[in-house]
């Protein structure tokens, strides 16, 4: 039995990782390592992410919400000075948007072809019915 918690952290937050990592160098020119600082990742994981060998197990930018939340993210994490708590706060909000809106399902049927995904509600627990959309600070 795969928990819905390991999915996340090997293949959800990886690919969550890589939008706003691609978004970090290509809108706002930073460096692979300054990525990397900003992310609490290696530099490795960013290049790993930039050549598609990591973080693409699922594609969250068929997501309007989630593409504009790795945007958000990367808007925070762009700057100077950026505010690591906020971005760590949207990022767990992305977390739990997955979770809860059920984003997971085929990639989980896919990995434990066994376990009936299909009206399956272990995602669903200890979420208000806030959390299937994302509040998001700032405009888009």
């Amino acid at each position: 039995m795969i928990h819905p918690y390991e999915i996340i952290s090997k293949s959800a937050l990886p690919a969550f990782r890589a939008m706003v990592s691609k978004r970090l160098t290509d809108n706002y020119d930073l460096t692979q390592q300054q990525v990397a600082n900003r992310l609490g990742v290696t530099q490795a994981s960013v290049s790993n992410y930039a050549r598609k060998a990591r973080g693409m197990m699922l594609n969250l930018e068929v997501d309007p919400n989630l593409s504009k939340a790795a945007d958000r993210v990367a808007e925070v994490l762009s700057s100077e000075s950026p505010d690591q708590r906020e971005a760590l706060r949207l990022m767990t909000e992305v977390c739990d948007y997955i979770r809860y809106n059920h984003v997971m399902c085929k990639l989980h049927g896919d990995l434990e072809p066994g376990f009936k995904t299909e009206g399956c509600y272990a995602c669903v627990g200890g979420l208000s019915l806030e959390s299937t959309t994302m509040k998001l600070k700032g405009s888009f």
